[in-house]
């Protein structure tokens, strides 16, 4: 059986499409799992998640993370140099600097650049080399902010005399170098200081020569006017230290990206950005010098945000994470002190860094900020890469794949429980939300733990088979937000074991107030009314002219065009989610009926309709999804409860039979994407 969309479309149980017109439908189960970042996925690759994958990191991509540290920049009267190693856009220029500041330039390296007007080291405005700042001359003015990993010059006023310490608070990022052969580089470095003491060029620059190759002119600037005196030569690399708050003018006619001698490259280029979906980032640190270095990462705290911007909550927790051969399994170690890393001479070696977002709070607005610090044994450089998070949403597109195993004629549902909080931070309360099925004895009751404190305990009451009341034993203290309660799972159903498991695609998408919905197709794209990249659930709502490029994913045990939102519980670890899909008697999903049987067509002996009940019924399913608070024994947690979501199904199948038969298995979800609006108008 197939249903037709638009020119040269079908549609079949579990694909995966592109919706341009005369394009060769193609099965593509994986889709979701392009963007699930989860091992274990039974699903194919093809170039079309090849495309989604690439569409999904941008879809996942975040704003720019908000660690926070201040750097005290030292000045004298006249011209000076330095460089940001951070992200300083928040405030003006002018409320960064104080009054004496009166002149900004920002250089622009320009890699096509030949020639100058001038000498670049007397600055000439109005070129594309430089973007200036003039106080008090708004109009003057094209610099209007300043940017990280960036040179300007900055002048003040009075003579060398005159020393002013201004601190800028900023966002560090990863360290990054364009060197350019014309000859003109004014950069940075972010180099150690060692007591009172940085790094002298020679031993920073050993293994990157050229920049102080003997035909090769440094300067620095060291206040006062412009002149012969200042910017200064820089004669003997041997004995000069590299300031990492200075911008140094290199002539070295090169081409490289160096920075320093150990590279650090994080797989997200904003550093470690797990945003609210994210595992893992790998970093890897490359060794450029020839003998081996010990590096050692250090985890660091956020400063507190300045006014205005968002809050820090607390730092990111971040894990460690590596392969035990042993269990031949990943494990997580919470990084809460300094770890060492040895990386042999002229090699690399590659960190995941995972996140513990059971310790994230349960407030999807908190935000989490911190920083690895990243310094080697020879103390030459110090790198400060970012990290942050916030807490996971269900908020997006889902698909999931059932395996059902057991077929029989008794439901066993999980029961759901809330809890309640007094001002104190205690446990007041826990009331039954869904009573559940089939217990048989009072299941274990489990209460995360808060992020200080002691945790609460209680038990719970059973009567016919179903959790009546769940009593507190232990209030415990120190929660901030409400814990999440978990009520073991009944016993398996009684049914048989089928010989082989039967698969089952799911399409499932949450908003974000919530509200979960099961559908039997959804489509990805541009959509026509707003002219971005969203979900809908009909090809109507697709752009006319970018239907070429958008998706359309199916699940066709299910009637056509259903949008099922009502019914019990909600995506959630530890929740259950239950729906009910009628099949209509005259639906071609309806199991009795046969298009080609004549006692199966809905149609007497003259080919004339008749009613339900005559050769078909109507046939309800009550499916139930029950997530696991915490992935089954043997399985990674990478992503669990960001981008995987599982558990135990229930299906409980009416008017096939005279008895209600149910049948039993387990599910996997994967995010495809974190959208959290959907268009359901056909």
């Amino acid at each position: 059986m197939k249903r037709r969309l638009g020119d040269n479309q079908t549609m079949r149980q579990g694909d995966f499409h592109w919706v341009g017109r005369d394009r060769r439908a193609r099965r593509e189960g994986a889709a979701a799992a392009g963007c699930g970042g989860g091992s274990g996925s039974r699903l194919p690759q093809s170039r079309i998640g090849v495309w989604l994958s690439a569409l999904c990191s941008l879809l996942f991509a975040h704003s720019a993370s908000a660690q926070w540290q201040s750097t005290t920049f030292e000045l004298k009267g006249g011209w000076n140099s330095i460089y940001l190693h951070g992200d300083a856009t928040h405030d003006t220029i002018d409320d960064l600097f104080p009054a004496e500041v009166i002149e900004v330039w920002r250089w622009n390296p320009n890699p096509t650049q030949v020639q100058f007007t001038t000498d670049p080291l007397i600055p000439t405005p109005g070129t594309p080399e430089w973007t200036t700042w003039y106080r008090g001359n708004e109009e003057a003015s094209k610099l209007s902010a300043l940017i990280g990993q960036t040179a300007y010059l900055i002048k003040c006023t009075g003579t060398t005399a005159n020393n002013y310490s201004v601190p800028i608070t900023h966002r560090p990022q990863p360290p990054s170098n364009v060197w350019v052969r014309n000859g003109a580089n004014l950069l940075g470095f972010p180099t150690f200081k060692n007591g009172a003491n940085y790094p002298t060029m020679s031993s920073y620059f050993a293994t990157f020569p050229a920049a102080i190759s003997a035909n090769t002119k440094i300067f620095k600037y060291v206040g006062g006017d412009l002149g012969p005196g200042n910017p200064l030569q820089i004669f003997s690399p041997t004995f000069e230290q590299v300031d990492r708050n200075q911008a140094y003018w290199f002539d070295a006619e090169v081409v490289g990206s160096f920075y320093a001698p150990i590279e650090i490259s994080p797989t997200v280029s904003g550093g470690l950005e797990f945003g609210r979906t994210r595992s893992i980032i790998a970093v890897r640190l490359r060794n450029r010098t020839s003998a081996a270095v010990t590096i050692t990462v250090t985890p660091e705290n956020s400063g507190a945000a300045p006014a205005g911007q968002t809050g820090v909550v607390g730092p990111v927790p971040l894990t460690r994470r590596t392969f035990d051969t042993g269990s031949n399994q990943y494990v997580e170690t919470a990084i809460s002190g300094a770890f060492n890393e040895v990386i042999g001479p002229q090699s690399s070696v590659e960190i995941e860094f995972g996140i513990d977002r059971g310790s994230l709070s349960a407030n999807s607005n908190d935000f989490y900020a911190s920083f690895l610090k990243f310094t080697d044994s020879s103390n030459l450089m110090e790198v400060f890469l970012p990290a942050s998070a916030q807490p996971s949403t269900m908020a997006g597109l889902w698909v999931g794949d059932v395996e059902v195993t057991d077929v029989g004629s008794k439901a066993a549902h999980r029961a759901r429980a809330v809890a309640t909080l007094t001002d104190a931070g205690e446990v007041e309360s826990i009331s039954v939300d869904y009573a559940g099925t089939n217990y048989d004895t009072a299941p274990t009751v489990t209460i995360t733990d808060p992020i200080s404190g002691t945790t609460a305990t209680a038990i719970a009451a059973v009567d016919n088979g179903e959790v009546t009341a769940i009593t507190v034993q232990s209030a415990g203290s120190g929660y901030v937000t409400t814990p999440l309660v978990t009520v073991d799972a009944p016993p398996p159903l009684t049914g048989t074991g089928v010989a082989r498991s039967f698969p089952l695609r799911y399409l499932l998408h949450v908003d974000d107030g919530g509200t979960a919905r099961l559908l039997s197709q959804v489509f990805t794209g541009i959509l026509d009314l707003s002219g971005e990249y969203g979900v809908c659930a009909f090809e109507s709502a697709l752009k006319q002219d970018a239907k070429a490029t958008a998706t359309r994913m199916v699940c066709t045990h299910m009637p056509l065009d259903q949008i099922l939102s009502a019914g019990a519980g909600s995506v959630a670890l530890g929740g259950t989610l239950t729906r009910t899909i009628s099949l209509p008697f005259d639906d071609k999903v309806n199991p009795f009926v046969h298009q080609y049987h004549p006692d199966h067509d809905n149609k007497d002996a003259r080919f004339k309709p008749v009613s339900a009940g005559t050769e078909s019924f109507t046939v309800t399913r009550a499916v139930s999804f029950d997530f696991l608070a915490s992935p089954p024994p043997g399985t990674s947690s990478t992503g669990w409860g960001t981008t995987i979501l599982g558990g135990d199904y229930a299906e409980t199948l009416t008017g096939a039979h005279r008895q209600p038969l149910t049948t039993s298995g387990t599910f996997t979800f994967r995010r495809v994407n974190d959208i959290g609006s959907i268009n359901i108008t056909p």
